[in-house]
């Protein structure tokens, strides 16, 4: 089982074969929420943990969604609320705080195992309103033992007392958003951020005790040509982070109007964007970082690289990540939970998210129980997506299935050149993985097993 194909496939081939799909950061995506699911059905998974013993046990892992920022990017494709008030957060976080302690309500005794603060921009908040925040949240969820403290920020609004405040509140973890180091892309994408910075605020972190510092980057933004994203990649490495992790930009303006704006600079096409991400992955390879799932890099020290190495690499709506505790529960506005049996997002509409909580209800908009189905599809596309592999009898055995049978469709679809040109399929010993193109389109492949795309045209962000 590897998750590295030594040949890589050309951007020609890439480009040819890509289409739109879904990321598979849930199983079923998003898309298929229910609106009948709302706040009575969460509570009734909530009240199933919390009555187990093993779940409740393993302590939750809470995402909070901070919306605000002082400044739009033009390229972001995040719920954001875009304001200079900061007096905002603070009302925002006593708000959070009252979500907190409706779901406290109903894991009385349940632990926090890993707590995540992404946006949007944490750092939009003080310091002080951080803290009580945390405060708060352990208040209601002590931390367990070895508990992972993770947050986002944004190096142009975030000073060094920050981070010094982050560290003595537990924080251990931290993600900055790069993009692209280019003048040019920085001014067609109205994010204007130096390296210094960048490199002053991961120095820091490191400084005052943080254990993990990751990068995020993003190709195929306008302007953006291999040999600019190469001087981007060498100016992050330079830093040597943790974790870099490589997202395709999704430039959707029929849905984001504000992307409208970066189109005074060309967007580069699937060609384009196939060579500018062939070109990184060679780059970060050969600095000896280590590839996790089609969009992470790592270092071989870190856990996520390790993760790779044991086969316990999962995946969730932060994207792939080394959690092995229990539900993942997510407050604040467009927050999805997910326990295991079920996905639920919160609303998008601040307003509304404020007055549901303030009702006393979790302010639910849509949602979903998985089906048996659902479970047994969700456990292959993960395991294609982490693992690069797939055991048939593995799942025969958890799932009380015939693998051949119950999924003969995807088997006869797998025949046709097109698609089998993307997987390794051995159907003497029972095992299905990725080719080399494949691993780079994995998308594509997972998107085999999905039966609500039979039938319809494809949507969503590009499989490159």
């Amino acid at each position: 089982m590897t998750t590295l194909a030594i040949h890589q496939p050309s951007p020609q081939t890439l480009a040819k074969l890509a289409t739109r799909g879904p990321r598979y950061t849930s199983y079923p995506p998003a898309p298929h929420f229910k609106k009948e699911f709302g706040a009575d059905k969460a509570t009734a998974h909530l009240d199933k943990i919390a009555q187990n013993p093993s779940q409740s046990g393993a302590g939750i892992s809470l995402y909070a969604h901070i919306p605000f920022c002082s400044k739009l990017c033009w390229y972001c494709g995040c719920n954001v609320k875009i304001t200079r008030d900061r007096a905002r957060g603070e009302r925002y976080v006593e708000t959070l705080l009252e979500e907190i302690r409706l779901y406290g309500n109903h894991l009385p005794g349940v632990g926090l195992s890993e707590l995540s603060l992404g946006g949007g921009s944490p750092n939009f908040l003080h310091a002080d309103t951080i803290r009580r925040f945390v405060d708060g949240l352990r208040a209601v969820f002590p931390t367990q033992e070895n508990a992972r403290l993770a947050i986002e920020l944004d190096p142009r609004d975030t000073n060094v007392g920050l981070v010094d405040e982050l560290a003595t509140m537990g924080f251990t973890r931290v993600n900055v958003g790069v993009q692209d180091f280019e003048q040019t892309v920085q001014d067609t994408i109205n994010r204007h951020q130096s390296q210094e910075d960048t490199e002053a605020l991961i120095s820091r972190a490191r400084a005052v005790g943080f254990q993990s510092a990751g990068v995020d980057l993003i190709y195929g933004l306008p302007g953006q040509t291999e040999d600019s994203f190469t001087r981007t990649l060498e100016a992050v490495l330079s830093m040597a982070p943790d974790r870099i992790a490589l997202f395709g930009y999704a430039h959707l303006p029929h849905i984001l109007k504000h992307q409208r704006l970066v189109e005074r600079q060309p967007i580069p096409g699937l060609a384009g964007r196939a060579e500018l991400l062939m070109c990184a992955i060679q780059q970060l390879t050969q600095a000896g970082y280590v590839r996790v799932g089609f969009d992470h890099f790592a270092r071989p020290h870190d856990p996520m690289a390790q993760a790779v190495k044991h086969h316990t690499l999962q995946r969730n709506f932060q994207g792939f990540t080394t959690s092995q505790g229990g539900p993942l529960i997510a407050c604040g506005v467009t927050g999805i939970s997910d326990t295991g049996d079920a996905y639920w997002q919160n609303t998008s509409d601040l307003e509304l998210w404020q007055s549901e909580i303030e009702s006393g209800r979790l302010p639910i908009a849509r949602g979903l129980t998985l089906s048996t189905d659902d479970h047994i599809r969700r456990h292959l596309i993960y395991r294609l997506m982490c693992d690069s592999f797939v055991d048939f009898s593995e799942m025969e055995s958890r799932f009380n299935i015939r693998f051949s049978e119950f999924f003969r469709y995807e088997l006869d679809a797998l025949t046709d050149p097109a698609l089998g040109q993307l997987v390794e399929l051995d159907l003497e010993a029972g095992t299905l993985k990725p080719s080399a193109l494949g691993f780079e389109l994995i998308r594509n492949l997972c998107m085999v097993f999905d039966p609500h795309l039979r039938g319809i045209e494809p949507v969503g962000s590009t499989t490159i």
